[in-house]
């Protein structure tokens, strides 16, 4: 095993954003420029790492839109009825297969010198937020409804897609859309190729809201002080029953737990030949018909798009990081081993970039040519949940302290 570790294909490479820049530039203006808003620390530190395994190609990918280049996109609020800006941080992952065409695309890497609205799936995420036309139910009082005392609500204009009664929901869906858009375009470029990807895609909403987009097996999870742990997507496998339902009415088969005895998980990008008669414009930009008026919806082909959406508010004296990674990961580690991992290292002082190595180190050491595990291409992202005007050594301080006091050593 040894000779294996040294092998080109277990070389790592790992993209530290520790934002040095931004850094060094509000330490040389001082507090006082901070508090009239001129300048700030960073939010959101984080810290990709990726390898190609014993794979024979890398089809991993990934998206970090963060600090200078976060986006920032024109959101009309039914609710309120008035346009907001949202500043958008955006963490995603894309595991391809049959080929790395699909991640590539999906992560931007077809047009890298381009800013970070026109990456990938970032640039529908943009386009669904600023021309999404959904409107609102807005609640206007009590003694109305079909009960005594149940609050009456304001039916949207009726040339709105939809009304939804919460912010959530309707955020839920525009970031469904983008994906469904996303879809569409790849399309244009891969209809006749058997390549697709997963992707979870961890999208902040004003250093507030976080939420959390999945397709496929990749995988967020979410660290909380006390040893708390919350899933922030669920895998997509075909033997799943609600999948399983969904690919049989299609007319597909499942055998050997692959839809057609081929694709080992049910939602994604791409696999163009398992959404045979779903309906795509031949418009790149325009007209796209989120409810198809022929052939099937794509939410019910055998192999859909439609992606899984949970949100979560981000409580900074609580939540401590977030961790992204592909199936290649979670071959090697559960949800609780991996958090453990990482906690342990933090507790030992460790930078986030001399963990995210050990994360991938210890995983190729695991590889088994028995069971296939540790084979696998392997991407993580850790992403920190920093306090405003906390650095990045305050946040590790910190961890560390909150660690040692948890397992009873300080």
């Amino acid at each position: 095993m040894g000779q294996l570790l040294s092998h080109p294909l277990t070389e790592k490479t790992i993209e530290y954003n520790d934002y040095k820049d931004i850094v060094q530039a509000y330490n040389s203006v001082g507090d006082a420029a901070f508090t009239n808003g001129k300048t700030r620390l960073p939010r959101f530190y984080n810290c990709v790492g990726t390898m190609q395994g014993y794979r024979l190609t890398q089809e991993d990918a990934h998206l970090v839109i963060n600090e200078d280049n976060a986006i920032r996109v024109k959101f009309f609020n039914p609710f309120k009825s008035l346009t907001e800006e949202l500043k958008l941080s955006i963490f995603a992952l894309f595991d391809g297969h049959g080929g790395d065409n699909c991640s590539n695309f999906l992560s931007g890497g077809h047009h890298k010198n381009e800013n970070s609205r026109s990456k990938g799936v970032a640039k529908w995420i943009a386009y669904s937020f600023e021309r999404h036309g959904y409107g609102a139910y807005m609640k206007v009082g009590n003694g109305g409804g079909d009960k005594e005392g149940s609050p009456e609500y304001k039916v949207s204009p009726p040339n709105t897609k939809r009304a939804f009664k919460t912010m959530q929901g309707l955020i839920m869906q525009i970031l469904k859309d983008a994906f469904f858009l996303q879809d569409q375009e790849l399309y244009q470029y891969f209809a006749n190729s058997s390549c697709g990807s997963t992707a979870v895609v961890a999208v902040i909403i004003n250093f507030e809201d976080l939420y959390v987009v999945n397709g496929g097996d990749s995988r967020c999870i979410l660290s909380s002080k006390s040893l708390g742990i919350k899933t922030m997507s669920f895998d997509h496998k075909p033997q799943h029953i609600g999948e399983l339902l969904r690919i049989n009415d299609n007319g597909g088969t499942v055998s050997l737990g692959r839809v057609g005895g081929v694709l080992a998980l049910s939602r994604a990008f791409g696999d163009f030949q398992f959404k045979r008669g779903v309906y795509y414009s031949n418009n790149r930009y325009n007209g796209y018909k989120l409810r198809q008026s022929s052939g099937i919806p794509p939410q019910e082909s055998q192999v859909t798009v439609e992606p899984d959406v949970l949100m979560h508010k981000i409580d900074y004296t609580r939540d401590e990081f977030l961790v992204l990674g592909c199936d290649g990961i979670w071959d090697i580690y559960s949800n609780k081993q991996l958090v453990q991992f990482i906690k342990y290292h933090l507790t030992l002082g460790v930078s986030l970039d001399g963990i995210v190595a050990k994360i991938l180190d210890h995983g190729i050491a695991q590889a088994n040519s028995n069971t296939g595990v540790g084979f696998d291409n392997m991407t993580v992202i850790i992403v920190v949940f920093n306090k405003p005007n906390e650095t990045l050594q305050d946040w590790c301080t910190k961890m560390k302290f909150r660690l040692e006091r948890e397992r009873g050593l300080s």
